[in-house]
């Protein structure tokens, strides 16, 4: 059932013991919203706890200054920024009972029995402020970290095309009730650990190019991490941007083998493709400029299917 925002505070007003889930391989607006979700309601007095299946990289641990640590039994299952309880991993089936998800994804299942959602919307943390505002919350300054990084994370610092005006005046207010952008913005858009420049080092060696330099591919492998000690997931993560960053490119494909088997393609494009289409095609989604989904089988066999269809995008885009 679609909901409001209003309808959306009423629910959390009239709840309590409250598991707030968080998708797996964690970006900033997934945990930028169930961070300051979770510190919202236990400013209500409410009992929240946010939770994800993945580990927190480090660069994020700012986000525990916002919520405390509370033992309790979960009641009241909220999902942020997760379009599909698949994202959930070990947190499916608890997922599955979700009483209301709060989320910006065009390709939302509507799992949950209440759905607050904006496909419009540049970042799901967008939502949360909604929320906020018809609870009539104050938001104090560790709230602001959380929803101010889930904004900026999911416009690429305000430089996507997704970015709107909206997106700017709620950053402004975030500033405004003590965000702190500038540690903010450097750890999620400059500072790289030593690990990830290794393997960044590692994956360009071997990237490749089709339809004419208009698709870049680069591939992460099992083997390629284990000579690398010092990287963790966020690491991993933040090379799927890079394929995208030269010049010409309109589809960048990071392809990660997560486990023996087990593949995830994840895709970044220009205007001029939508790749949330392309990947829905093998039962994955995401957002018109940022998707992903999954194969199993060889690599080789992965990497043919996602850049055939990547280069029929092309080709019925007209770009080639």
């Amino acid at each position: 059932m679609k909901i409001d925002a209003y309808e959306a505070a009423e629910f959390l007003r009239t709840h309590d013991d409250f598991l707030i889930l968080m998708h797996g391989s964690p970006d900033g607006d997934t945990l930028g919203c169930g961070f300051a979700l979770c510190g919202i309601l236990q400013r209500m007095g409410k009992r929240a706890k946010a939770v994800c299946p993945d580990p927190i990289p480090h660069r994020f641990d700012y986000m525990y200054e916002a919520v405390k640590e509370q033992e309790f039994e979960p009641v009241t299952i909220v999902c942020v920024d997760v379009a599909d309880t698949k994202l959930l991993g070990d947190l499916k089936e608890t997922g599955d009972r979700a009483a209301l998800c709060i989320d910006h994804h065009v390709s939302n299942t509507d799992y949950a029995e209440r759905v607050y959602l904006h496909p419009e919307y540049a970042a799901a943390a967008e939502c949360v402020y909604d929320v906020i505002c018809a609870l009539g919350e104050e938001i104090d300054a560790e709230i602001a970290n959380c929803i101010y990084t889930g904004i900026a994370t999911d416009t690429g610092c305000f430089r996507f095309s997704n970015t709107t005006p909206q997106s700017h005046m709620i950053a402004a207010v975030m500033i405004k009730c003590g965000a702190k952008i500038a540690p903010i913005n450097y750890a999620m858009f400059d500072m790289k650990t030593q690990g990830r420049i290794k393997l960044e080092q590692e994956v360009l060696k071997n990237i490749r190019y089709y339809s004419g330099g208009h698709i870049a591919l680069i591939t992460v492998t099992l083997d390629m991490l284990d000579k690398i000690t010092d990287i963790d997931s966020d690491d991993v993560g933040a090379l799927s941007a890079i394929p995208r960053q030269i010049e010409g490119v309109d589809i960048g494909i990071c392809m990660k083998e997560k486990k023996p088997g087990v593949f995830k393609a994840s895709l970044r494009s220009s205007e001029r493709i939508d790749v949330s289409q392309i990947c829905m095609g093998f039962g994955g989604g995401g957002h018109a400029r940022a998707a992903g989904c999954s194969f199993g089988g060889t690599i080789e066999d992965a990497e043919k299917q996602i850049v055939d269809a990547c280069c029929k995008a092309v080709r019925e885009a007209g770009i080639e």
